[in-house]
């Protein structure tokens, strides 16, 4: 079945909201590439999984600018880009609990406390 412009603009905005929001009040715009891209993710995944790829490139360091070149990578053409990306930031989803228990371990074992 083909997306539906609801779903290619849910999809679009929830990205906007994740990674696109600017102090300045400037917005993406929704153009045919983007567009393309994000129908194309939606015909293979479903818009709710499209979603959860996009709060995934949230949980890496990596793409939201802690790099050597402090830039983000958090365009939506690059996290809808193929099954390949989609699957990667699908895993920095699912894993997120699991990395977030990691943490606090890291975290008790920092401020003095035997988290063991």
């Amino acid at each position: 079945m083909e997306p539906s412009l609801e779903d290619i603009l849910d999809v679009f905005h929830c990205w906007v909201l994740a990674c696109r929001a600017s102090a300045r009040g400037r917005k993406p715009v929704l153009g045919d590439k983007r567009r393309r891209k994000i129908k194309k993710a939606i015909e293979l995944y479903g818009v709710e999984t499209c979603k959860q790829a996009i709060e995934g490139v949230l949980l890496s360091p990596w793409h939201m600018g802690y790099n050597p070149s402090g830039k983000k990578y958090d365009d939506i053409e690059l996290i809808l880009r193929d099954e390949k990306h989609i699957e990667q930031f699908l895993s920095y989803y699912d894993n997120a609990e699991t990395t977030e228990g990691e943490f606090k371990v890291i975290e008790s074992y920092a401020n003095g406390k035997e988290p063991f």
